[in-house]
């Protein structure tokens, strides 16, 4: 991660630029400031993303990584006597191992039971010292104590040490520590036995960036006042309080007045990486004892091949977009390019400055992130389009086309940034990366539509370069009245939109994954051996299996490669007699000695590698998607609140209607195709798929209604023709926004790889269905709405005021 101190000043001085851009009046001084502003963004993202194959955190299911498998231990009870380990024992351990390895959510981690008493972690390649970090974090029980120190402990404790005395609710510690001037000492310590504040009494805890090795403590009310009474008839300068953390005390400070509150400090560890540990322990407490049985490097969940294929038609399809909006649009294009570069930089820059993971979600957040700033662009050439039809000149033109556009561009990226920024805030796991991603994404995208090529149109039009704009019209200017199709169209949707409902609910977790459901883990001990991923791919495409399974290799420096399927329970046997068949080394047979049930020892062949088979649970548990759901319910509620209030609640509910309509059909439509082809079943690849399509439905649907506003304000009418005249104005944004989106998605979808083909289907089905909605489903539904009994009248007074206005002022009709 950069460092976060000049990060900090930098930012400050580009919010600074912000301000001044959007404070000044003057056209010159505006462009001048904007052009520092740019160029100073542009450098800092440059800065913090080279070298980008250092600086640049690749996913788990990218890259691969480091996995460790942990066993959950019996706790002691209040007799001293082991409890078993039970499920739920070992569902708080993957809960508090979420807390402590990603507490702030920017890694990609995946945890999974394996078993009974066992946990799989997963996370992005890391270095020897994070990895040594990491192994604290996992075992460090994180037993926090503050005790009382004997106020003659100096004299006691020896004498109980040597057996020559006992003090009757005190204990002996021994505390090693280190003076001012680097000298390492020893002493002991008589501590109470009566714990006065533990653990539980944290509220936060955070490393002391200024101190090294300190670590932040704040308790709670109730431990603040225990606290209290701890210290309140301490002497001050003399009495001491020790801090003990797993039976070990890390400092024993002199009391310096009395009574303590609710803050205080922990002292005496080696560094700030280790205070940092400390405290994401504390926040996270383990109530069952942690062993790491082995660590190892895995390879990416996707496969090798897969993200190659991936990387390649990613490029392809962000080129063929690019090619189009330049084709399109012409020198404009060249200017909408500019700017989707330093939309691609400032993304990469922030995710690489802040130490972000890149995952396929996350990938996902791109493609709509690339989407959004194409659509912005779209959006203001074609008003563009529209003012240089008025006659005006094309600096007047261009002024007026960024004033016209600016409260869609505002209100879709707010609506989808509402979105994300709640995702990232209530959501866990992948669905983090895809929250990150896009808030980066929108953010970039907004400055570059709105200062970036706002900046390189004035110094066109300022040196004479742009005189004359010409654009390609492929969308007729022909009026359509989408309003009188809207009841075959809400018979269309609610038929499909039922029927996606009742297959959903029929199919159930015959729809899942193995991510989601769990199943079996086989793992092939190879030795020096390797098998790899493609291979068993290979070996086993004729088979009829259940759900898809993954596949990685993994290495230990202590056991060797080993071979990892993950697969439905059901398919488990066939699996494994197929790659041995066809994998040769997995076949092989040698002899050796076996015992019988009964104890009996013969000769028998077995083969040569061995296997194992243990059950495991989803990577995508219950509480990630509890999470999910509770963190899009609230979005979805910011967005009906932030709707109401820019426009009115008829349009919140059909953006509403418009949003669930979309994810509903997409989901039929991949649980319908998955009956009849294998790989389409819901996996974690779709839940980036699927968050990218709300995306999409809300930034669609929020420019249509931008315009009907708009409109309705400035119209004579019926409200039904005005909203006609409103998407029929937007139809031309709205289908070249959706073609351009699809076109760099199909590229994806023909060459990115089986694992892609499914996700980026899903994204094909929600640019059409999302595209369909926003002109048949939402605008009728806010029409509907506002002609209920006892509703809409705030939309048709506006439009009535509308027309009050324009026979006052006809100007106004324009």
């Amino acid at each position: 991660m950069t460092n976060p101190y000049l990060v900090f000043f930098s930012g400050l001085a580009v919010l600074g630029l912000l301000f001044w851009y959007f404070a000044t009046d003057v056209d010159r001084r505006k462009r001048n400031v904007g052009s520092l502003l740019v160029a100073s963004v542009i450098a800092l993202s440059v800065w913090a993303l080279v070298p980008p194959s250092e600086k640049l955190k690749p996913g788990i299911d990218l890259a691969g990584g480091s996995a460790f498998t942990v066993e959950v231990q019996p706790k002691l009870g209040e007799d001293g006597v082991p409890i078993p380990v039970s499920p739920t024992a070992v569902d708080k351990a993957i809960e508090t191992l979420q807390g402590r390895l990603n507490p702030k959510g920017e890694k990609d981690l995946l945890i999974q039971r394996q078993g009974t008493n066992r946990i799989i972690i997963e996370m992005p390649g890391i270095e020897e010292d994070e990895a040594e970090s990491v192994r604290r974090r996992i075992k460090e029980t994180a037993r926090l104590e503050l005790r009382a120190v004997h106020p003659q402990s100096s004299f006691e404790a020896p004498r109980v040490a040597a057996g020559e005395a006992a003090v009757p609710g005190y204990q002996l510690f021994d505390h090693e520590y280190e003076t001012d001037d680097g000298e390492k000492r020893s002493e002991q310590l008589l501590l109470s036995k009566r714990v006065q504040v533990e653990g539980k009494h944290v509220q936060s805890a955070a490393a002391d960036p200024g101190q090294r090795g300190v670590t932040n403590i704040r308790l709670t009310g109730d431990g603040g006042d225990r606290m209290i009474r701890l210290t309140q008839d301490m002497a001050p300068g003399r009495d001491r309080i020790a801090v003990v953390l797993d039976g070990e005390v890390l400092s024993a400070p002199v009391v310096q007045s009395v009574p303590l509150g609710r803050d205080f400090l922990i002292e005496g560890l080696d560094s700030y990486e280790e205070a940092d540990d400390l405290a994401a322990s504390l926040m996270n407490p383990l109530e069952n004892p942690l062993e790491i049985l082995e660590d190892r490097e895995v390879s990416p969940r996707l496969g090798k091949a897969t993200i190659q294929q991936g990387i390649y038609a990613g490029i392809a399809g962000l080129g063929l977009t690019l090619i189009f909006v330049l084709i399109y649009y012409r020198i404009a294009g060249m200017i909408a390019l500019a700017g989707l570069m330093v939309n691609i930089v400032i993304l990469f820059g922030a995710m690489a400055m802040f130490g972000f993971t890149f995952t396929l979600p996350g990938i996902a957040g791109i493609i709509l992130t690339i989407g959004v700033a194409v659509d912005a662009n779209v959006l203001i050439y074609e008003r563009l389009r529209e003012e240089l039809k008025l006659g005006k000149s094309v600096r007047a033109a261009i002024q007026a086309a960024y004033e016209k556009a600016f409260s869609a561009i505002f209100d879709a990226n707010i609506t989808t940034l509402i979105t994300a920024l709640i995702l990232f805030w209530r959501a866990s796991g992948t669905v983090k990366g895809f929250a990150v991603t896009l808030t980066i994404g929108i953010l970039a995208s907004m400055f570059a539509a709105l200062v970036a090529t706002r900046v390189l149109f004035w110094w066109s039009t300022d040196k004479k370069i742009l005189k004359k704009l010409n654009f390609l019209n492929l969308v007729p200017d022909k009026k359509v009245n989408f309003m009188s199709m809207r009841r075959f169209s809400f018979v269309i949707s609610a038929v499909v939109f039922v029927g996606a409902l009742t297959l959903v609910g029929i199919r159930q977790d015959k729809a899942l994954g193995v991510d989601f459901v769990g199943g079996t883990l086989i793992k092939f001990q190879l030795g020096e051996a390797v098998v790899a991923e493609q291979s068993v791919q290979e070996a086993i495409a004729d088979l009829e299996l259940s759900k898809v399974p993954v596949i990685q290799e993994e290495s230990s420096p202590a056991s060797g490669n080993f071979l990892a399927i993950r697969c439905a329970t059901e398919d488990a046997e066939a699996i494994t007699t197929e790659v041995r068949q066809d994998i040769p080394v997995l076949g092989e047979m040698i002899t050796a000695e076996v015992i019988d049930d009964d104890g009996t020892k013969r000769s028998a062949e077995v083969f040569k590698i061995s296997a194992e088979g243990d059950q495991i649970s989803g990577t995508l548990g219950k509480e990630f998607l509890r999470n999910s759901i509770i963190a899009l319910a609230i979005g979805l509620i910011a967005i009906l609140f932030y709707i109401t209030l820019r426009f009115e609640f008829s349009f919140a509910v059909g953006a509403f209607a418009a949003l669930c309509h979309d994810l509903v059909i997409c989901i039929g439509v991949v649980v319908l195709l998955g009956v009849f082809y294998d790989g389409m079943e819901l996996s974690l690849i779709h839940v980036g798929a699927f968050l990218t399509i709300a995306g999409y439905s809300i930034n669609d649907t929020i420019v249509v209604f931008d315009r009907i506003r708009e409109t309705l304000r400035s119209r004579r009418g019926e409200v039904e023709e005005v909203m006609n005249f409103a998407i029929n104005s937007t139809l031309s944004r709205t289908l070249l926004t959706s073609l351009t989106t699809f076109l760099a998605v199909a590229v994806l979808f023909f060459f990115g790889g089986p694992a892609l083909k499914a996700f980026s289907f899903a994204i094909m089905i929600g640019v059409v269905v999302g595209t369909y909605s926003s002109i048949f489903v939402a605008s009728p539904i806010v029409l509907l709405w506002s002609n209920r009994k006892g509703g809409g009248s705030n939309l048709r007074r506006e439009l009535l005021d509308a027309n009050l206005e324009a026979q006052v002022n006809p100007a106004a009709q324009a």
